[in-house]
């Protein structure tokens, strides 16, 4: 049964370099169709849906100019959705993981109001993953577990599986993960929680993706036998 997503939303700058569009109109129609997905997803009744909307590493790799559209637009975006009561609406409790640390101050107080506004929502979960890289996350648990361990908070004979998975900036588990934009590979997200996770990879640039892609993916998922390990 397909109870939760997984979603990297590739190709974005591909989408506007091929429609000749600043890349700022193409980051929004991706920021669109996110709300779009959510609904998509409840009609299938899956109940959590997870997107990778920036990466750790894109704050040292894309230029100071793109982050700052990127950041303006995520501001106006949750603004919109605070207004409108978008996510409450769809009983959608709305969660961010990542490292927060690196986020500007006026992204952070909007992720705080979105989250304290959706808190009570029990229909579905949406969770964003902001300044988010799989192997920084292993390491800041590790770091983290590390420390507990000195301090005597817990002994190393009580690290499992459970307790490593508490350490983690998400708990998240997705039956299936979704990539658009040709490319075959995760990237760094979610190493741990994804895997076995069943993978997905359309053709379709993000903001080319439909209701119909969205469907196959969800056929892919049923065709499948998971195993998980055995």
């Amino acid at each position: 049964m397909l109870n939760s997503v997984g979603v990297i939303p590739d190709g974005n700058r591909r989408f506007a370099k091929k429609y000749g569009m600043d890349f700022s109109e193409a980051y929004m129609k991706g920021f669109d169709k996110v709300k779009n997905v959510v609904r998509w997803a409840s009609e299938k009744n899956v109940k959590e849906v997870y997107f990778w909307a920036l990466s750790f590493e894109n704050f040292s790799k894309r230029s100071k100019v793109e982050l700052s559209v990127l950041f303006t637009l995520m501001k106006k975006y949750i603004d919109k959705a605070l207004s409108d009561k978008t996510f409450v609406d769809l009983n959608c409790k709305v969660s961010f993981f990542g490292n927060r640390i690196v986020l500007p101050q006026n992204v952070l107080s909007r992720i705080d109001k979105i989250e304290s506004q959706t808190r009570d929502c029990s229909s579905y979960n949406l969770g964003i993953g902001l300044a988010y890289s799989g192997r920084e996350e292993l390491i800041t648990a590790s770091k983290k577990i590390a420390a507990d361990v000195l301090e005597n908070k817990i002994t190393i004979n009580e690290v499992d599986e459970n307790t490593f998975s508490n350490y983690l900036y998400t708990h998240a588990s997705p039956d299936l993960v979704i990539r658009t934009g040709s490319v075959s590979r995760l990237s760094g997200f979610m190493p741990w929680q994804a895997v076995y996770s069943e993978l997905y990879f359309s053709s379709k640039l993000w903001p080319e993706f439909e209701k119909k892609d969205f469907n196959k993916a969800v056929e892919f998922f049923d065709s499948t036998e998971r195993r998980f390990g055995k």
